[in-house]
């Protein structure tokens, strides 16, 4: 048959082969050519090919292949013709052939071949030219004729270059063979990726494809006669551009084209073949009977492979990756050893299109790995891997680059249609056979496997078979990698403006791997440390701090290691105990311990640090696009001259000068500026030599820069020089004797500030003027002869110096004019020192206009004091001036609104938007008036009022407007702030109501004040309570528009959700005859808006209907005649009842079908599944019931939305089942046979009755797993099982036990894969605010004590608190005995009738529980991580949280400690964490729902005591260091947003489309927590503090606007119920949402025990909690002991009395002490003593021990009163005088005169008060919590340096010692004189002290003490101890006398003793040149 082509494309261009065979004829004796020389070469080979021929060539291919593997065809061999047989025999040996040589005839002679000589038999070479390959990404046009190639579809073409292979086989069996290839080269062709970067793959960029390069692959194999082979392998000059989105569209056109294949059905085997011989085992190798040798060299020569950000762009960012690879293996019959190097791998970052050889940004230094390994057969494997260090630099221009290449990847996918009805079985709730349907559960095993392979059986008979192929010969392996680092740097910035900020260094040490092809053994110890740079101060401080080990410092360690266990074969027993299994070991175990605490600290500077790293990574990650400017480069160093003197700055050598500036560095090294001049400055130092960072050595605390770089200052005029440091960022004021003008000397301030790694020194005055103006502002000083002269400008928002004459020319007075207008200058001048002693003082300025009708411009003038470093000491005792510029009034909006601002006299009307601020430049307080005009109920309202000089905080502004003749008023509120130095009005209004109920509201707050609110209406309504509303009376009654008032209810309880109730009387006649009326209730939400002065009030409706179906759903009421209602898909509506309160059943139907479906239930949360035969299947109904609404969710069938899925797999037997009270309505379900099955009546109970043979009312709720067996009949027996397939529940009926097992899925038994410990000693995380120098807090997790633990059940397990006490005591005596070499037996009677051993290995206890015991303790956090196949199990235990106020001045040193049981309850239990864990997963590989097993935390009881201080402290740190008035604005906007807000969004409350995992067990335990909190504790550095005034505010003008006044609560007690959800789906966000509101809801429903919380009432309910305690004791604890025992139940009766009596006593107790310490806090404040009253807090606030301590701190208060009382009438006249003058004397006379009768008494009142607290801690069986450790201490440089617990310790014991005179003193450091007594010396910056401790109460008091101008001579170390020599002798006793002191000190701090007394030599020798 004749085909005829139609149309053809070319695939293989022609080709030309060139083939010369050359044979020797006389092979059998001449040699000198080889027997046969084969030489061919191959000129272009081009294939052209799209995606279609792909497909047709192996389509063709595939099917003549599998064409060919079904028949065999014998091909026969032709024989061989006469004439070639006898020319391919053999000659005799007496003949011989002759090749006759040309030219060499006579020189032939007959010759014999020697048996030795080695000859070529075969030498073969094939060249190929070139080989190309095009790919196209369209099919060829084949419909007629010849097709050509259309280049606009080229895609990609790839080039080899002269592919070379050479042969040559010898005699003697030796082979030479190579294969070289020149060149390849990939590349895009791709039309419109041209202009890009087109080659993929080719030579390095140095050169091209030329003969003289060297060949890019070559390969060389050489093979001797004793079959000895050698392979060389080289790859050279590879140059790979890595462009992501082209690889992955060649790879989809290989993929894509590639025809697609289905599997051939097995054939039956033939008949004809003979049976498979059995195969060899696995475990028998093949025996290596060769002697032969094997050597194989690969090397990897320099090759570049590069990352491009966008290939469509050839200045591109790229990083470059470079590295050299060289490896050896030998392999010989005795030894195999491996060498290999890694050396150069590098990464860079650069430009794609700079040159070769430009500079580049390093992101990986060259990193070296080495390998040496050695293998002897059947003897240890060692193999060692050497590692250099790892320098890995990340920055935000590497990530921009990955992430812009990963974003290439991203294709977009073709938009399917998605049609849901599709998704919906035909014919849903009908019987179906099971052999129709595709259950997992009902497979084989054998089908198991072979769908998924994940059968842990298969696992098993694979682990197995690994054990028996395992060789009998066993051999130890070990790897050892020496010790390396891996330093990770972080950067910040963009190209050349980056910084580190961050560096990590981890440290791998003793890294030991063995028997990793056996039983697999790894042990390794890390060290890991951080740091950040702190730019400020020009050092880099720990994140992760090193750990404190005597002296010194080493880095935090924790110890890793790995264990694989044996395999566990069918037949090995498994222990069992009690007959419960004991579970194998895990297949691998990894544990994770530290016994060190890591310490982490944050401080303001690092959560800077931390914020604009993230805010980096973020931009690169998201691809944000960089700002012209901040790729300029910037100079290290900038020097800016702003002082009005000529100043020469010296630098030296040190740095150089930008090329081509205007003023450059002289030949001397200076530079001259003139005033207003500045001067790049450069560090001389070669970048291309400069040194990474190399890890942590000596970074701590390590200058950045230089100590060099330094600048020698001259003033021209004065001719005096100062030297600067520019170490850090700090201001320092210089003395300058000016010698021209007279007055005081001038000081000249070196300002140097940092950013980004520049350096700005500004040279300037110590006064500055901000203008925050909206304009700019011309200032001007008076000159002698009161002319004036201009002496600055400053820009709106900016700062500039006044220079040095305009400052200290008397009078200091200067002047400004706004520099735009015709304005004058200011009336009068700003004496800007006499307003800086002002507290709070500011003045304003009057600007008059040239012509005099415009108004004129007020200025509102303030001056900021900040002290500032002196000369070049480390003390702040100067000060520098800062003039700030404010308008006189600044009005905010606050209403969701523009209104349109104008002032009296001016027609020009400013419009100020929602949330935004106006200045206000022409008003004057107190004269000017000020016109507010807005839009709101479609109508103008318009208020006029006088700004008032000093208004109220709060007032009300009238507004009014007219409508038809007729003037309405409307009241909003107006709040002042005058602390700013101006005055602040902001407009608000009190109560935003928002409407979204869709009916006519109407709100009620007195019978004379009515507010309609108008359904239309869908702005937020502004309501005010009139003043005459006191604060109890501000609630308000609701009525709907044909309701009656419902019941008042606060407008204040902002946070709350709750719900509103309206009647309606009846009208209609169904509910005139039930005589009852219709309740309709509303949802009421309050939220406080941002600015603190609003209240959002929102009201919903409480029904509410949303429709997530994609069809149309009606719904109605069940009740006769109800009307039906419809809902849009994607729709919320709302739902009134209209039948009565009763009615809370509703029916829902699909729109166009008549079908309806039963009545469901909508007054509670629940899912159901409604029935319908329809297309659909039904209607799925979720209903959520939350406080205050209730929304029902219509959605359309999914898979699993069933309620069962009941299935029947006997072969005989029927299943019958219905709903329990249905029974009439009896369903059956045949054998094999399967059905969907929901609720046949939703409102009845929700149970299924089902039967099976002799198997009889059967109920299950359908919630849970379960399975169980029972008898149909006498001999049939069957099973029933229940599981979750998903989300779709199954009830199974079976006769075979493995489906049961399948289904349940027993995952509980199954070996664990791995098990993760991780255990740490502790975590402390330290908050410091190193701009105050100061720690703040610190939250410590710590470990527990010394526990015994008592082997049950293969496990220890803790032993009883009493016992294990009685067990240490009898240890330690035991441990003291052994030491002392005493024969005592070890076997012991103890306490508690304990009898135990202690000789025994392992110790063992008899009584009053017998087994094996051992000391241990709890680790600070343990978690055990454990995983399997189908299963997944989370441990968790935090042991101890506790968060401590570091503040000197805290008035609750710890903020968060668990509150310890009682003594007696804690002795009968076993010790708890605070925090515990445990989670258990099953997953299933049939699904991707989780099922929670068991999910439960227990939290236990925790006190929470905060001070105001504390909380400010907090705000200050976390706070921006700028004010952010942008963040204020956008959260405005977001309280303007929940205007906006749909009903949908309001009303759902959780996301239904996430998935969802279900929760067999969810359990959170309830939360007790025991309140207080104080009103003080402010530290003096919070005073003036302006980073958390906007916060305070917030909270001050909540509480104020709701007439409350916060006072002091001293242990209120919170009790959140605990959270339980069993057997429900629910996801993530779901579950989270349900979290949060239910503890939060319970906590702001419990604020109203802050009433009787009051300081002032001394807390009574205190009184009333202790007594609810011990009956809830009494009650609880012989629940608990019912269950373990009859002794246990009396002992807990016994205790539950005991607690009962404590809490009685103890509650009396504390309360008579707050009652009385209350009236003692009265009485401190009436002395007006405020350091009086800050140390009573202190002292009051450490509660005494015990009784005695009670008396002893009462009895010293009395008489410290009555001294300090008459002692005060002559030092606080005294002490007022020298502060204030004479004003100051007579207010310290009125208060000495004050304090003679306050003081005593208040001393009598704090007896009473310090007795009575101890009376209640002696009642109290609780211990006490004291601070973790003491506050850290910060030296004067303000360096965080890491903690030293002694010079914390130190610290502290300064500032407490006698009462705190000497805490103005900086600690130097302490020693101890002994062991026993109590002593100290201790010195600072000014004296030594000798302090001694108190017995009684504990506190510090001096014996002696010495400044330094009291000593001779520094002290100094002797044999005898430090020596002390004064320069006059000290009397003693008995009229001795003595010139010195020698204080012993111990043998263990001479080495730190001699560091102190040099720091005391060091603070002395400074403190000469201050005192002259």
């Amino acid at each position: 048959m004749e085909t005829e082509v139609r149309a053809e494309c070319l695939i293989l261009e022609p080709v030309t082969l060139r083939l010369e065979v050359v044979r020797n004829l006389s092979s059998a004796w001449y040699h000198d050519h080889p027997d046969v020389e084969i030489r061919a070469v191959l000129q272009n080979f081009s294939i052209l090919m799209s995606q279609g021929d792909l497909g047709t060539t192996f389509g063709i291919l595939t099917d003549n292949l599998q064409e060919g593997d079904e028949v065999a065809v014998t091909v026969p061999v032709p024989e061989p013709s006469p004439a070639k047989a006898e020319a391919a025999t053999s000659l005799p040996s007496s003949t011989a052939t002759v090749l006759v040589v040309p030219g060499e005839m006579a020189k032939l002679e007959p010759a014999v071949p020697k048996p030795t000589d080695v000859y070529s038999n075969l030498k073969a070479s094939l060249t190929l030219e070139a080989i190309q390959l095009e790919l196209f990404i369209k099919d060829s046009d084949l419909s007629v004729g010849t097709s050509h190639r259309d280049g606009d579809n080229s895609l990609a073409k790839l080039k080899l270059a002269k592919i070379e292979v050479l042969a040559n086989m010898r005699s003697d069996k030796s082979l030479e063979a190579s294969v070289a290839l020149q060149a390849i080269e990939l590349f895009d062709s791709r039309p419109l990726k041209q202009k890009g970067i087109t080659h993929t793959i080719a030579p390095t960029r140095t050169g091209g494809v030329t003969e003289d390069v060297e060949k890019m692959i070559k390969i060389l194999f050489k093979q001797d006669s004793k079959l000895n082979k050698d392979i060389d392998m080289r790859v050279n000059s590879l140059h790979i551009v890595v462009n992501l989105e082209f690889l992955l569209r060649v790879s989809d056109f290989f993929v894509k084209g590639l025809p697609k294949t289905t599997p051939a059905s097995p054939s039956p085997p033939s008949p004809s073949k003979s049976p498979a011989s059995p195969a060899l085992p696995p475990s028998t190798p093949v025996a290596e009977t060769s002697d032969a040798e094997l050597k194989l060299t690969f090397r990897l020569n320099k090759p570049e492979i590069v990352l491009v950000e966008n290939a469509m762009n050839m200045d591109t960012n790229a990083l470059f990756l470079r590295l050299d690879v060289n490896f050896l293996l030998r392999n010989s019959p005795e030894l195999q050893t491996m060498k290999g190097s890694l050396t150069g791998l590098s990464i860079e970052s650069s430009t794609f299109s700079a040159a070769p050889g430009a500079a580049k940004s390093t992101i990986l230094s060259p990193v070296n790995i080495e390998l040496h390994c050695s293998a002897p057969y059947g003897r240890n494997h060692h193999m060692e891997v050497v590692m250099s260090d790892i320098f890995l630099t990340i920055s935000s221009e590497s990530i921009r680059i990955i992430t812009s290449a990963m974003t290439s990847l991203s294709v977009p996918k073709d938009e399917e249609k998605d049609d849901e009805l599709s998704k919906i079985p035909k014919e849903l709730w009908a019987v179906k056979k099971i052999e129709d349907c595709d259950f997992w559960f009902l497979k084989s095993e054998d089908q198991v496997i072979a769908d998924d392979d994940v059968s842990g059986a298969a696992a098993l008979e694979r682990e197995l078979a690994a054990i028996e192929s395992g060789s009998d010969v066993k051999r130890d392996e070990q790897l050892i990698l020496s010790q390396s680092r891996i330093i990770v740097t972080l950067l910040c910035g963009v190209d050349r403006r980056t910084i580190p900020l961050i560096i990590t260094q981890l440290t791998l040490k003793n890294l030991d791997v063995r028997n990793w092809s056996s039983k697999l053994h790894v042990a390794c110890e890390l060290t890991l440390e951080m740091t950040y740079n702190n730019e400020k101060l020009s050092v880099w401080e720990s994140l992760i701090e090193p750990v404190e080990a005597e002296d010194r410092h080493r880095p935090w360690e924790l110890t890793v290691e790995v264990m694989s266990n044996e395999l566990i074969g069918p037949d090995d027993e498994v222990d069992s105990d009690g007959g419960v299994p004991v579970l194998a070991p895990p297949k691998m175990i990894v544990t994770v311990v530290s016994s060190d605490v890591m310490q982490v600290t944050i401080s303001k500077t690092s959560l800077d640090v931390f914020k604009s790293l993230g805010q980096s990574f973020s931009d690169a990650y998201h691809l944000v696009a960089i700002p012209a400017a901040e790729q300029e480069v910037i100079p290290p160093y900038l020097i800016r001259n702003c002082s009005g003197m000529t100043i020469s700055i010296k630098v030296g050598d040190t740095f150089t000068g930008k090329p081509g500036a205007q003023i450059q560095i002289g030949a001397d090294g200076s530079v001259v500026l003139e005033a207003s001049q500045s001067v790049e400055l450069f560090n001389r130092v070669d970048e291309a030599k400069k040194q990474p960072l190399t890890g942590m050595d000596g970074l701590f605390n390590s200058v950045v820069d230089d100590q060099n770089r330094r600048l020698l200052l001259t003033v021209e005029d004065c001719a005096e020089s100062r030297e600067l440091r520019l170490t850090r960022a700090e201001q320092r004021a210089f003395v300058v004797q000016q010698r021209t003008s007279p007055g005081e000397p001038w000081q000249l301030v070196t300002q140097i500030e940092t950013f980004f790694g520049c350096k700005t020194i500004t040279l300037r005055s110590n006064v500055q003027v901000r203008n925050c103006l909206p304009l700019p502002i011309e200032i001007y000083y008076k000159l002698s002869d009161d002319a004036s002269a201009r002496c600055g400008h400053v820009e709106p928002g900016a700062t500039c110096s006044l220079p040095c004459d305009a400052a200290y020319m008397p009078p200091s007075e200067i002047f400004f004019r706004p520099s735009k207008g015709s304005y004058v200058e200011s009336n009068v001048g700003c004496k800007w020192r006499n307003l800086s002693a002002e507290e709070n003082g500011c003045q304003m300025f009057e600007c008059k206009r040239t012509k005099q009708e415009l108004p004129s411009v007020y200025i509102s003038a303030k001056v900021e004091v900040e002290n500032i470093f002196f000369e070049s000491t480390n003390e702040a005792t100067a000060k520098s001036y800062k003039i700030i510029l404010n308008p006189t009034v600044v009005f905010k909006n606050f209403l969701p609104m523009p209104v349109l601002c104008s002032l009296e006299g001016s027609d020009e009307k400013i419009e100020v938007t929602a949330g935004e601020k106006m200045q206000m430049i022409s008003i004057r307080p107190g004269i000017t008036s000020i016109s507010i005009k807005l839009n709101y109920q479609s109508k103008w309202w318009v208020a006029q009022h006088l700004v008032d000089a000093k208004p109220e905080t709060l007032s009300v502004w009238n507004f009014e407007a007219e409508e038809n003749g007729q003037k309405m008023s409307m009241d909003l509120g107006l709040h002042a702030d005058s602390s700013g130095g101006f005055l602040q009005l902001s407009l608000y209004s009190p109560y935003w109501m928002i409407n979204k109920t869709q009916r006519n509201l109407s709100y009620k707050a007195s019978d004379d004040y009515i507010v309609k609110h108008d359904a239309t209406f869908n702005e937020a309504m502004f309501f005010l309570f009139r003043k005459s509303s006191s604060s109890s009376s501000k609630k308000v009654s609701l009525r709907l528009e044909e309701s009656d008032w419902s019941d008042k209810f606060s407008l204040d309880t902002v946070g709350s959700i709750g719900t509103v109730t309206c009647k309606v009387k009846g009208s209609d006649a169904q509910l005139k005859s039930s005589k009852e009326s219709k309740r309709l209730a509303v949802g009421v939400k309050i939220a406080l808006a941002s600015t603190g002065l609003t209240k959002i009030v929102t009201f919903l409706p409480f029904y509410n209907i949303i429709n997530q179906a994609s069809f149309t759903v009606r719904y109605k009421e069940h009740a006769p005649n109800a009307e039906w209602f419809e809902v849009e898909p994607g729709e919320c509506v709302p739902f009134w009842p209209s039948h009565g309160d009763s009615s809370k059943q509703l029916v829902a139907s699909i729109k166009g079908t008549e079908l309806e479906t039963k009545p469901f239930d909508v007054s509670d949360s629940n899912i159901t599944m409604l029935q319908l035969n329809h297309d659909y299947g039904g209607i799925n109904v979720e209903v959520q019931a939350v406080e205050g609404a209730i929304t029902v969710i219509f959605q359309q069938y999914v898979a699993g939305y069933a309620t069962v899925l009941l299935v029947n797999d006997t072969l005989n037997y029927s299943f019958n089942y219905c709903q329990k009270e249905l029974k009439d309505q009896m369903q059956l379900l045949g054998p094999k046979q399967s059905v969907l099955y929901t609720w046949q009546d939703p409102v009845m109970k929700r149970e299924l009755l089902w039967m099976c043979g002799e198997k009889k009312d059967n109920k299950d709720e359908l919630v849970k797993d379960g399975f169980g067996d029972f008898f149909a009949d006498s001999n049939s027996k069957l099973f029933w099982v229940s599981f979750l397939d998903g989300m779709q529940r199954v009830l199974l009926l079976t006769d075979d036990i493995a489906v049961v097992v399948r289904g349940q899925g027993a995952g509980e038994l199954e070996r664990v894969d791995m098990e993760l410990n991780l255990c740490l000693q502790g975590f402390g995380l330290s908050l410091v605010n190193n701009l105050q120098c100061r720690e703040i807090a610190y939250l410590g997790i710590t470990s527990s004590g010394i526990i015994w633990e008592l082997m049950r059940r293969k496990r220890y397990k803790a032993l009883k608190t009493k016992i294990s006490r009685a067990l240490e005591e009898g240890f330690h005596n035991y441990s003291l005995e052994v030491i002392a070499n005493k024969a005592m037996p070890g076997r012991r009677a103890l306490e508690e009738k304990v009898e135990v051993d202690f000789s025994a290995k392992p110790l063992m206890m008899f009584k009053p529980d017998k087994g094996h015991i051992r000391r241990s303790f709890e680790y600070g956090i343990w978690l055990q991580h454990r995983t399997s196949a189908h299963q997944t199990q989370i441990h968790l235990k935090i042991h101890r949280l506790q968060l401590d106020n570091q503040s000197t001045s805290a008035v609750f040193t710890t903020v968060l400690a668990p509150t310890p049981p009682p003594k007696s309850v804690a002795a009968d239990s076993v010790p708890k964490p605070f925090a515990e864990l445990s989670v258990m997963i099953r997953k299933s590989s049939h699904s991707n729902v989780k099922q929670f097993k068991y999910c439960k935390l227990l939290v236990q009881e925790m006190a929470v005591k905060v001070d105001q201080g504390f909380i400010g402290s907090m705000m200050v740190l976390f706070a921006p260091l700028e004010d952010d008035d942008m963040e204020r604005l956008v959260a405005f906007k977001q309280d303007c947003e929940l205007i906006g807000k749909t009903l949908k969004d309001d009303a759902i409350q959780l996301s239904t489309s996430d998935l969802k995992n279900f929760y067999d067990m969810l359990h959170f335990s309830p939360l007790k927590i025991h309140l207080s909190f104080s009103m003080y504790g402010a530290d003096e550095a919070q005073i003036g503090e302006k980073k958390t005034q906007f916060q305070f505010s917030v909270l001050s003008l909540f509480l104020q606007s709701i007439g409350v006044v916060l006072t002091d609560i001293q242990d209120i007690v919170f009790k959140l119920g605990y959270f339980e959800r069993n057997y429900s789906f629910y996801s993530q966000s779901q579950l989270t949402a349900e979290i949060t509101r239910h503890y939060t809801q319970q906590a702001l429903k419990q604020m109203y025990v802050l009433v009787l919380g009051l300081d002032v009432l001394g807390n009574p309910f205190g009184v009333i909690r202790g007594l609810a305690t011990g009956i809830e004791d009494l009650f609880y604890e012989p629940y608990q002991g019912a269950i373990q025992g009859p002794e246990e139940f009396a002992e807990g009766l016994a205790l539950g009395v005991r607690s009962l009596l404590g809490n009685v006593v103890g509650g009396a107790a504390g309360a008579v002490s707050r009652i009385t310490g209350t009236l003692g806090k009265t009485l401190a404040t009436l002395t007006l003593d405020d350091e009086y009253q800050k140390k009573r807090r202190e002292a009051l606030n450490r509660p005494p021990a015990d009784l005695r301590e009670g008396l002893a701190r009462g009895g010293k208060g009395l008489v410290m009163g009555v001294v300090d009382g008459l002692t005060g009438i002559v030092t606080r006249p005294v002490e007022g005088a020298k502060q204030e003058g004479v004003g100051g004397f007579f207010k310290g006379l009125g208060k000495g005169i004050i304090g003679v009768v306050t003081r005593p008494v208040g001393g009598v009142v704090d007896f009473a008060s310090s007795s009575f607290d101890g009376i209640r801690r002696v009642a109290d069986m609780s211990d006490e919590v004291h601070r973790l450790r003491p506050a850290r201490f910060i030296q004067a440089d303000g360096i965080l340096r890491p903690y030293v617990f002694r010079e914390a310790e130190g610290n502290q014991i300064l500032k407490d010692a006698d009462r705190g005179i000497y805490a103005a003193d900086h600690y130097l450091g302490h020693i101890y004189v002994s062991i026993d007594e109590p002593n100290i010396f201790l010195g600072t910056d000014k004296r030594i002290i000798f302090l001694s401790k108190g017995e009684l109460l504990g506190q510090w008091n001096s014996e002696w003490s010495y400044t330094w101008n009291q000593l001779s001579e520094p002290p100094s170390i002797t044999p005898k101890g430090i020596q002390v020599l004064l320069k006059e002798k000290q009397k003693k006793w008995f009229g001795s006398s003595s010139i010195g002191k020698t204080v012993s000190m111990l043998e263990r701090d001479k080495k730190y003793a001699e560091a102190f007394i040099g720091r005391i030599r060091a603070a002395m020798t400074a403190s000469m040149p201050l005192k002259s």
